[in-house]
């Protein structure tokens, strides 16, 4: 579900779009320094994440100023699958659909081919394997 055939939906107004990872790292990329914080009780120090702004890609997706956006995992169903951020999550230019971590690509663990990494957000909420954004009003 990760290898060459996945792939990333935007949803927003119109057409859905439909991304490759290779087409993701084309587009204009930007970074931050960001730790994760689990509610088990780990943390991490800040970690060097880079991919795209959820910002831009809820311009893509027509919806520039979205209310929240649903983010979506391939993981199977149960509680970690989809979760809601809010408008101003989205508009936090730290706030990104991560591709690489510390320069590398991201490892399966850590959500390979792509994962929500937010400022000040739980690691709960930091979805990984995402395939499916969709943005509302």
């Amino acid at each position: 579900m990760v290898g060459p055939s996945w792939r990333l939906e935007v949803h927003g107004r119109g057409a859905p779009q439909v991304f490759t990872r290779e087409q993701l790292l084309t587009m204009p990329q930007h970074a931050a320094a960001l730790p994760i914080a689990c509610v088990e009780g780990w943390s991490t120090d800040d970690q060097n994440w880079s991919g795209l702004r959820l910002a831009d890609l809820a311009a893509l997706a027509g919806m520039t100023g979205a209310g929240s956006v649903l983010v979506e995992s391939i993981q199977p169903p149960g509680p970690f699958t989809r979760v809601v951020l809010r408008g101003n999550q989205i508009r936090d230019a730290r706030a990104l659909l991560a591709l690489r971590v510390n320069g590398a690509d991201l490892s399966l663990d850590h959500g390979y081919p792509a994962r929500i990494i937010v400022p000040a957000n739980p690691g709960v909420n930091n979805t990984k394997w995402v395939h499916r954004l969709t943005f509302r009003a």
